[in-house]
């Protein structure tokens, strides 16, 4: 069984500058959990997918954990939650063309196309919120891709890692911008099956691999090395 055996098997998306298979070593937020996890005694190995994906895998118990989830009480009734590897800003973004800087309610944001990719948590509020036009997609590429082609109005999502996505698409990372207020500020957690056999266990030791790695300075020396 995956929990019982000395590998864990990770699954997340591409999200840079988190985690992506086009980052080094898969990203700051994979090095600290494959650190901490190899700390706990547990060798690791990451398949990068759609974060839908990730999480039915895991659910499932096909995998054992997802790397850099939010949390919400619907998700803890599949997955154990580590300790917080790290704090993101989540907000909806925008870019030149459109002309506002703030939204006082989300029935002002109503007015507009707004993207979010499949699976994603953004804030209880705004998920639970019945956005008419709300558009939904598999991977931040595409989500990116629509707000600068004018497909969709706004984006919600981390500014860094809309920004990245950006980037790699040859387009000016600054012109995305965050609407005030930002939507919420989110701790990224490694969400442990509860389908595995020793789920406890292996979030558990997850959460001493951590802590050692946050005592010992490798923590801190991992942000550093990621110009974190």
């Amino acid at each position: 069984m995956a929990a019982q055996a000395a590998n864990v098997s990770l699954t997340t998306l591409n999200w840079p500058p988190f985690v992506g298979d086009s980052l080094d070593r898969g990203g700051f937020i994979n090095v600290i959990v494959q650190e901490s996890l190899a700390a706990a005694g547990y060798t690791s190995d990451v398949e990068f997918t759609a974060w839908q994906t990730a999480l039915d895998t895991v659910k499932a118990g096909e995998k054992d954990a997802v790397v850099g989830g939010y949390y919400s009480e619907a998700r803890a009734k599949d997955y154990l939650y580590s300790i917080p590897l790290y704090t993101v800003m989540v907000g909806v973004i925008k870019t030149p063309k459109l002309d506002i800087s703030s939204y006082d309610s989300f029935t002002t944001l109503n007015n507009y196309k707004i993207g979010k990719v499949e699976g994603f948590v953004t804030s209880e509020a705004f998920d639970n919120y019945a956005f008419s036009q709300l558009q939904v997609f598999k991977e931040v590429d595409q989500a990116v891709a629509a707000l600068e082609a004018g497909k969709i109005d706004l984006y919600a999502d981390s500014l860094s890692a809309a920004r990245e996505e950006a980037k790699k698409q040859g387009m000016d990372p600054m012109d995305l911008q965050i609407l005030i207020p930002p939507l919420e500020e989110h701790d990224l957690y490694l969400l442990v099956s509860k389908a595995i056999p020793n789920s406890e266990e292996l979030r558990n030791a997850f959460n001493k691999g951590l802590i050692e790695l946050q005592a010992s300075g490798r923590y801190e020396e991992i942000l550093k090395e990621f110009n974190q």
